[in-house]
């Protein structure tokens, strides 16, 4: 099977955090806004192929993140697959964008383990790749973003403090 297609909204959807439909003018962004942790729930369709995603991802004052969740992804004539992911990047906030480099990326299949030796999709990421986001929205509640890339938006809300 050929699944090198797949890269692009793979990638984008792994990377991302957040979405949008509003506009967001660069003097209204607050950094501190970004720090802490976030709930995203991304899907992406394209040439029949499906992904979703549902993450946790913490953002750092340090300009590192950490995010860990579970991605599925459907391609025809096979089954739904379910991968766990834990990431790591280092992100910067720049002109209005949110650029973010990936420094560690881990999936794990955990419903067709079988299929890895056909379609490994952790081969698929190397280390460094960079993404970048225009931010839509960024408030203490709400993280909306719009991938440079492919132009999906994308969207996240706050985790409450657990204690």
């Amino acid at each position: 099977m050929k699944f090198k297609y797949l890269l692009p909204l793979t990638m984008t959807t792994v990377f991302l955090s957040g979405c949008a439909n509003a506009t967001n003018t660069q003097a209204s962004i607050n950094e501190a806004d970004l720090y802490g942790n976030w709930n995203c729930k991304i899907s992406s369709e394209e040439n029949s192929v499906k992904i979703s995603m549902d993450y946790d991802v913490s953002y750092i004052r340090n300009g590192k993140s950490n995010g860990i969740g579970i991605l599925k992804f459907k391609v025809p004539d096979l089954p739904e697959m379910e991968y766990s992911f834990a990431g790591s990047s280092d992100w910067e906030l720049k002109g209005g964008y949110l650029i973010e480099t990936s420094t560690e990326i881990k999936l794990v299949n955990i419903s067709h383990p079988e299929f890895d030796k056909e379609f490994n999709l952790e081969s698929l990421f190397p280390q460094n790749i960079s993404e970048s986001s225009k931010i839509l929205v960024l408030n203490r509640k709400l993280l909306k973003l719009k991938s440079e890339t492919d132009g999906t938006e994308y969207s996240c809300t706050r985790n409450p403090i657990k204690n």
